[in-house]
């Protein structure tokens, strides 16, 4: 075969040019980057640590100052607290005195009336009036205690005299039911002789004490005052309405 019609193109050379400054170059331009990068880390994480230092004294600012406010609004919650108890007992303590002088006031009224009863008998029934009767626990088992007062009323008063008698009315578990029992103070009085005996002008104050038997429950009491030489008074009085 015959290579006379083809053209073989000629040989391209390459030429490589000879830096040894190259290696060095590349060598310590890694350095200087990887120092930057180094900085630029160590920079950004002292920006972020200085943040957050900032950040936490803001805040424990922040705390003392919700503190502080806690403390002023726990010790105004007291204050309030105190005024409030203050008033409370300033206001019981009215109320007291004002219940104190209302029944001071009944009281004073009940004795002006009474007195005036006494002064004043004109238009009031003469002789000898049974005015008041007061029975009152005394905190013993079933035991009262028992003020009565009698009063005379009259234009000319002179001493009068006798005797009063008290019976308590009432029912009885001994009993029937619905029958009523009388018992008389003669069973009943703890060291008083009886039948009472009064003499006054005025007015006269009889006390004692009583003790109720287990299966007695009073409903009435009958005072019976009389008077020597005069008819027997009676009145009856509620045994609730009696007490106070």
């Amino acid at each position: 075969m015959s290579n006379d019609g083809l053209k073989l193109a000629p040989p391209r050379l390459k030429i490589i040019t000879h830096q040894p400054w190259r290696k060095p170059l590349m060598l310590v331009l890694t350095v200087v980057i990887g120092v930057v990068c180094l900085l630029l880390g160590f920079a950004l994480g002292q920006n972020k640590m200085l943040s957050q230092r900032v950040s936490s004294v803001l805040l424990s600012d922040d705390l003392g100052v919700a503190q502080e406010r806690v403390k002023t609004l726990q010790d105004q919650l007291i204050d309030a607290q105190l005024n409030a108890g203050v008033h409370t007992q300033a206001s019981n303590a009215l109320r007291d005195d004002l219940m104190n002088m209302h029944a001071e006031s009944s009281r004073l009224r009940e004795e002006v009336t009474f007195y005036k009863s006494l002064m004043s008998p004109a238009a009031l029934r003469q002789g000898l009036q049974v005015a008041e009767l007061e029975i009152a626990p005394t905190g013993e088992p079933r035991e009262h205690s028992f003020e009565l007062l009698l009063t005379q009323v009259a234009l000319r008063r002179k001493y009068i005299a006798g005797e009063v008698r008290i019976d308590l009315i009432g029912h009885s578990d001994d009993e029937e039911v619905g029958a009523e029992v009388v018992l008389s103070l003669t069973e009943l009085l703890q060291g008083s002789k009886y039948p009472f005996k009064f003499r006054f002008r005025y007015f006269q104050d009889i006390t004692g004490r009583i003790t109720l038997p287990e299966s007695f429950s009073p409903q009435r009491v009958l005072v019976t005052a009389m008077q020597n030489g005069k008819d027997p008074v009676q009145i009856t009085f509620p045994w609730q309405a009696s007490q106070r």
